[in-house]
This record gives C-alpha cells, sequence and structure tokens, in this order.
C-alpha cells in the first residue's frame, strides 16, 4: 500500500476507539450490580466519557498544530492504553469514573487526530474519499459496541470490555511510530486561557443540555448555561486580542464553513434524537421485546456503514452543495415519515423511514466534514477538525436533550402506551423542525457545483 494509505488506515483504527462510547451501554447494569450503585450513578461511566471527550476537541486540535502528529498521538494512544487498564482493573466505582474520564480525553485526541491524518494525508480531490473510508470506523463502532460489550459481559464480566480493548491501543501505538514522521514543535504559543474557557464553554454547555430531561433540574441547568455562557464571552475576548489565538475568529465568517458545520451537527442530532427515542417508541408505545427494537434500530447505521465506502465519489459527482443538500433532504424526508408512526404503522413502513435516516446521515457527514475541512490549509487541518468535532457533538447534546423535552411534557412522566406514543411523536416532531434548520441554510446553494477546494482561509 501506498504511504497515504497507510495513514488512512492509522487514522482509522485510531476513530475506531471510539467504540467505548456505545461498547460499555450493556455492561452498566453488571457495574451497578458489583458496586451496589444506582442507574443515575452508574450513568456517570457512560456520561464522564463523553463529557471529557467533548472538553478535550479543541485542546487536542490546537496541540496537533503545535506539536505535530506523532507526539500528540503516541502520547495519545499511551494515555487510551493506560486509562483502558485502569477502567478494566478499577476496585472502586470512583477510580472507575475517573478512568472513563480520563479514557475520554485520549479517545477525543485520537478522534481529533483521526480527522487531521486522514482530511491531509491525500490531495483535495480525494479527501471526500479518505473521510467516507474513515467514517466506516465509527459507524462500525455504533453497530457492533452494544453488541460485543453484551458479549464480552456475558464471557467474562464488565471488567473484560475493557480489557479486551488494550490490543487496539497498543496497535495505534505501533502504527504511529511506524508511520508517523518526527517533527519539531512548531514556533507558537499555546493559548491556554483561549483552551480553557473554549473547554469549559463546551463542558457547561454539554452537561447543561444532558441534564435538561432530568425532573428538577431547572437551578443545575440553569447554572451550567450562566457558566457556559460566561465561558464563551472570556473565549471571544481572549481571542480576539491574542497575537497567536487558539482559534482564528474570523473562520466564522466564513459562510461555508459555518454552514458545513451546522449540517454536520444536524446529522449528529439526527443520530442521537433517533436512536434514543425510536427505541421509546418501539418499546414503549408499541411494546416490541428489546431485540426486535434493536433490529429496527440497526437499520439505520447499517446503510450509513453501506454507504460510506462509496460517499467520496458520491460527493465528487454532486458536489459538496448538492451532497449536503441531499443529504439533510433524506434526513428531513426519515425525520417527516417519523411523525407519522402509531400503533399500527406496519415494520416494512419504519424499516423505509430507518434506510432514508441512514442515507442522509452517511451523505451528510462525509459531504460536510469535507466542505469544513477544506476551509482550513494543512497546518490548521488539527484545529479545523476539533472545531468541526466539537460542533458536532454539541449537535449530539442537543439531539438528546430537545426531543426529550418535548417528550416528558406531551407525557407527563407516564409510561403507558398512550402516553409513549403522544411524548414520541412530539419527539418526532421536534426532530422534523430542527432539521430543517440546517436544510434551509444549504438550500439557496442547490444551484451550485460546490468544488473541494484546498483550503479557503476565512
Amino acid at each position: 500500500m501506498s504511504r497515504p494509505t497507510w495513514l488512512l488506515a492509522l487514522a482509522w483504527v485510531a476513530g475506531f476507539t471510539l467504540i467505548d462510547s456505545s461498547i460499555v451501554s450493556l455492561a452498566l447494569p453488571a457495574i451497578a450490580v458489583q458496586f451496589n450503585r444506582s442507574v443515575a450513578e452508574v450513568a456517570w461511566v457512560a456520561t464522564g466519557f463523553l463529557m471529557a471527550l467533548a472538553a478535550s476537541l479543541i485542546p487536542a486540535g490546537r496541540l496537533r498544530d503545535r506539536l505535530g502528529d506523532r507526539r500528540v498521538t503516541l502520547g495519545a494512544a499511551t494515555g487510551f492504553l493506560l486509562s483502558t487498564g485502569a477502567s478494566g482493573l478499577a476496585p472502586t466505582f470512583e477510580l472507575l469514573v475517573v478512568a472513563r474520564v480520563l479514557q475520554g480525553v485520549a479517545a477525543g485526541i485520537l478522534f481529533t487526530l483521526a480527522l487531521a491524518i486522514a482530511a491531509t494525508a491525500f490531495p483535495p480531490e480525494r479527501r471526500a474519499t479518505a473521510l467516507s473510508i474513515l467514517f466506516t470506523s465509527g459507524a462500525l463502532g455504533a453497530v457492533i459496541g452494544p453488541v460485543v460489550g453484551g458479549l464480552l459481559t456475558d464471557l467474562g464480566g464488565w471488567r473484560l470490555v475493557f480489557l479486551a480493548q488494550l490490543p487496539l491501543s497498543v496497535l495505534v501505538l505501533v502504527m504511529a511510530w511506524v508511520l508517523l514522521e518526527p517533527s519539531g514543535p512548531k514556533p507558537s504559543r499555546f493559548d491556554l486561557p483561549g483552551v480553557a474557557s473554549a473547554s469549559v464553554f463546551v463542558v457547561a454547555l454539554y452537561f447543561a443540555m444532558l441534564e435538561v430531561p432530568r425532573p428538577g433540574s431547572g437551578p443545575v441547568v440553569v447554572g451550567a448555561t450562566v457558566v457556559a455562557a460566561l465561558a464563551l464571552l472570556t473565549f471571544v475576548a481572549r481571542e480576539r486580542r491574542t497575537e497567536d489565538p487558539a482559534v482564528r475568529l474570523a473562520i466564522f465568517r466564513n459562510a461555508r464553513f459555518v454552514v458545513a458545520s451546522v449540517a454536520g451537527a444536524g446529522a449528529w442530532f439526527a443520530i442521537i434524537s433517533y436512536s434514543v427515542f425510536a427505541s421509546l417508541y418501539f418499546q414503549l408505545a408499541r411494546g416490541l421485546p428489546a431485540t426486535t427494537a434493536g433490529l429496527l434500530l440497526l437499520a439505520a447505521p447499517i446503510v450509513s456503514l453501506a454507504f460510506f465506502p462509496f460517499g467520496g465519489r458520491v460527493v465528487g459527482r454532486l458536489g459538496v452543495d448538492r451532497a449536503i443538500l441531499l443529504g439533510l433532504t433524506l434526513l428531513l424526508a426519515g425525520a417527516a415519515l417519523m411523525t407519522t408512526w402509531g400503533f399500527d404503522t406496519p415494520l416494512w413502513f419504519i424499516v423505509i423511514t430507518n434506510l432514508l435516516t441512514g442515507g442522509g446521515l452517511a451523505l451528510t457527514l462525509v459531504a460536510s466534514a469535507t466542505d469544513a475541512l477544506s476551509q482550513f490549509t494543512p497546518e490548521e487541518a488539527g484545529t479545523g477538525s476539533a472545531l468541526f468535532n466539537t460542533l458536532r457533538q454539541l449537535g449530539a447534546a442537543f439531539g438528546a436533550a430537545l426531543p426529550a423535552v418535548a417528550f416528558e411534557f406531551v407525557a407527563h412522566g407516564s409510561r403507558t402506551a398512550d402516553a409513549a406514543l403522544a411524548g414520541s411523536s412530539a419527539a418526532f416532531l421536534t426532530r422534523l423542525v430542527v432539521l430543517a434548520i440546517p436544510l434551509a441554510l444549504v438550500l439557496p446553494r442547490w444551484r451550485t457545483s460546490g468544488p473541494v477546494r484546498a483550503h479557503s482561509p476565512a
């Protein structure tokens, strides 16, 4: 294989570490039993990982642009190896949560590096194809994560879920050591105040969104939102006056980057809101067994997984603007069909809805990432991928929160079939309204071909 192909393979393996965001889900009951913890407490094993991942994205991008791919990848892979081992061997629940937080930081850095490496390994005309292949790692993790986690838990307990991943960390270490060339640090300062305020903003807003659906969480949500707002103001003030900012604020005046990032955030909003609230509809409103519900939910990620290897060709043929428009249109069509689901909706109709959703997710993710990262020079690829991923993570947080508010507002805490159907319908309608926003932003560009360019600095 050529060197770019090997680099893409490294990015793929590094990106696959995100399987930890889903592989632990079926192990949580076993963890709760062993440590005698409540459901709310044990949820931090998953939530701690996700929040740490979101907080690490912008620092990871800045570190990559300053220190180079090799140093940061080796450091993150080592951190992932140690934190994964510590998670599997944790003697107490508190140490398990700490290890998972550290694992989330390492995973966020590795995923940022993976996206930057894939985006810069190939020339601009092949970037969409490279990103399409990279995204198969995340799609595959989403598909097999819960299945593998459940299997490992049954075979050897919840600790095996973590310990079985140690070879993955070693593989990333070896590939990074062999493939990535050493490079000296760039002559630039590390904007610690800017990076810190950005991370606080992301974590506080992410936490606020996760807390919104919880009963009685109003004061916590308001407090976290205030912290997020203050951190954002601090970040903007810092970046405007420093000579070497962590993020060029001018990039937010680049309409192509903003629209592409909003589309990417919309796709992640669609992913999370689909998986959570379709599951509630299947099991609470329809009374379907968990196995049947799981099989129905697999339709969308399987379609995405099958499409990703060819996504680059489709984006190249259509152009990024039309590809994003088509992807968002498919997502909106799937969202519209979901609002018609009732007690007697045929399963074949549900499968068609999920197929539209899967196709829309794949096309939107590939095209939006290609367009967003094309607005940065190769030297800023780390920062670009970090910004894009940060906005996607916030989209995911909104995907968990906003439909949940609509669900509970209508269901009033009841879990009867009638209440669940009414709540699910409200959540599906919320999805439809939110997904119309990025489509409205992209719609004026439908006549353009949207060629992929090397970069277009703001």
